[in-house]
């Protein structure tokens, strides 16, 4: 399955969606139970270590022009280290996805499907994920540029008219639980923007370098845009020890919209954007995964570990037994420690490049 180019917008959108659909669930919660009221701008501190550990991601994309990170690792480390490293990447996308689906899925249930069984659920947002990665990477892009546009839209409209429920003493006390608290969650779960390396799995689908950097600042800034967006909503919107035990805090600010009988209760807006955000970005992370393993074993029909990969994620999305032990174990671990799985393969790739096979390349070109 070869893949084309795609845009710049279309790849913008892609990274975008993968990044933020995270902040429509449980990781909003999360973020207020670790520090408070500083939430919206510990969100930035984790911003700032994504750009830093991407400039690295740069680096080696513009050392190794024309490689995607899956070939660099195997060029710079070597095949065997470059095989384990981007396993690691398929890892951790997939438990990414399986977890924020895993939310997704608990969410649906609490304030929508009452009845319905998990796994009619999970089943119904894999075979949809299955279906557009069937058709390859152009065809992701451009769905998520189709519909980003009304996903903007719907977002902002919602943020607007919550306006009405905001109340500024709740903004503090504004370092939260402290400074410290704030700077050291802000540093471990920068994993939150770690969606970030499928810029450089998907890196040969852009035109140049030039490109890669464009795109990737952007994401990173966009999506920190965002969630800090939802964090700061949410905390003007409800007292920080109730926001931090909100499953959906977006959603239930939809809900409380209220401005005369014929205009109230629109969180069908927020579904319509929930739902889209989800599955685009949920499936831009799917086939992230299938990229790397494919790329390992050096398969070249993706379809086949399509249809594999779906049956582990619904495996390993009804694998935790409740909503309880999701929300106080597995998803405060993935947080905290996926940057070990996003950022530490990159940082090795570019030490080895940085001391060993920097001033060999320089002397090559000189030569």
């Amino acid at each position: 399955m070869e893949e084309g180019k795609i845009g710049n917008i279309e790849m913008l959108c892609i990274i975008v969606n993968a990044t933020a659909c995270k902040a429509f669930f449980t990781s909003i919660a999360a973020v207020v139970q670790k520090v408070g009221t500083a939430g919206w701008y510990m969100t930035l501190i984790s911003m700032a270590v994504s750009l830093m550990v991407f400039s690295l991601m740069l680096q080696l994309v513009k050392a190794y022009p024309g490689k995607n990170i899956m070939e660099i690792f195997d060029e710079a480390l070597g095949k065997k280290i470059g095989m384990l490293l981007n396993l690691i990447f398929c890892l951790i996308l997939l438990l990414s996805i399986s977890i924020t689906l895993r939310e997704f899925t608990d969410a649906t249930k609490v304030y929508l499907l009452n009845e319905t069984p998990p796994g009619f659920i999970v089943g119904l947002f894999i075979i949809a994920i299955v279906f557009v990665s069937f058709l390859g990477l152009e065809s992701i892009g451009r769905v998520a540029k189709l519909f980003s546009y009304p996903l903007i839209f719907a977002f902002i409209t919602v943020i607007l008219l919550s306006f009405k429920r905001f109340q500024a003493y709740r903004l503090y006390p504004l370092l939260g639980y402290g400074a410290g608290a704030t700077l050291e969650n802000g540093l471990i779960r920068s994993s939150a923007y770690g969606e970030i390396i499928l810029l450089g799995i998907f890196a040969k689908a852009l035109n140049s370098t030039k490109d890669f950097g464009i795109v990737g600042r952007r994401g990173i800034l966009i999506s920190g845009a965002v969630i800090s967006t939802v964090l700061f909503s949410t905390i003007l919107s409800f007292p920080y020890f109730i926001a931090g035990e909100l499953m959906d805090p977006v959603y239930i600010m939809a809900s409380l919209i209220d401005y005369g009988r014929f205009f109230q209760r629109i969180e069908v807006v927020f579904i319509f954007t929930w739902n889209l955000s989800t599955l685009i970005g949920l499936t831009a992370v799917f086939y992230g995964a299938v990229a790397c393993y494919t790329h390992v074993f050096d398969m070249n029909d993706k379809k086949p570990i399509i249809v594999s990969f779906a049956f582990i994620v619904y495996i390993l999305t009804l694998i935790v037994p409740t909503v309880s032990i999701m929300l106080d174990y597995v998803v405060p671990n993935l947080r905290q420690l996926g940057w070990v799985g996003f950022y530490t393969p990159i940082l090795i790739a570019w030490l080895i490049w940085f001391f060993f096979k920097r001033r060999k390349q320089a002397y090559a070109k000189e030569n």
